[in-house]
């Protein structure tokens, strides 16, 4: 499959588990999102971790608030992703996902600009977003390669999540698209590298 063909497949799949999304029950979804949250706290290396790196979820993705809050009464430092101009993103440490947080890009919530900017070096654990992925760790993401760009920056250990009932095996990649090293959803937690 030459470039062309690859976008043109990965735009095809978006549509196709865009519609799946929308028909999954939602008490399914909180459920799968309740055990993928209890796998995530369950990793020795969540554990271990001083910074973690976690997306904050739109309405449609695995929730991550109950997560973040969880981390933050762990006294983790939690860096969430801000969005600036095409393909770019930066890490902010947030406190609290009520005062330190407001709709952004795209109308997801990012931190405001008081938070203090995190490296990517500094954290050892990345939860990672996806539109969907593939249980040997291929992502489907959401087509603008913010993560891809990102994560590339760090050493941290990438964990995708993503709910079962969403996940595809025939998901494409091109040479920018990097792998992850854990895939996490409610059936369990494959380890990659």
């Amino acid at each position: 499959m030459g470039a062309q063909e690859i976008k043109a497949e990965k735009k095809r799949i978006r549509a196709l588990v865009k519609e799946a999304v929308k028909a999954l029950d939602r008490e399914y979804s909180r459920q799968a999102d309740e055990k993928i949250r209890e796998a995530i706290l369950s990793l020795p290396e969540y554990q271990k971790a001083d910074t973690v790196f976690c997306f904050v979820s739109m309405d449609t993705e695995v929730d991550t608030h109950q997560l973040i809050q969880k981390m933050l009464k762990d006294g983790k430092r939690v860096a969430v992703p801000r969005c600036h101009g095409l393909g770019k993103m930066d890490a902010y440490e947030i406190n609290s996902l009520e005062e330190d947080l407001k709709p952004g890009t795209w109308g997801i919530l990012e931190p405001k600009e008081s938070c203090a900017m995190i490296s990517p070096e500094e954290f050892q654990l990345a939860i990672v977003p996806c539109c969907s992925c593939s249980h040997d760790g291929r992502r489907l993401g959401y087509g603008g390669g913010f993560y891809d760009r990102y994560l590339n920056k760090t050493e941290a250990l990438r964990a995708i999540v993503c709910r079962e009932e969403i996940m595809r095996e025939d998901i494409p990649t091109e040479e920018h698209d990097l792998p992850m090293d854990l895939v996490i959803s409610e059936e369990g937690i494959w380890r990659l590298r």
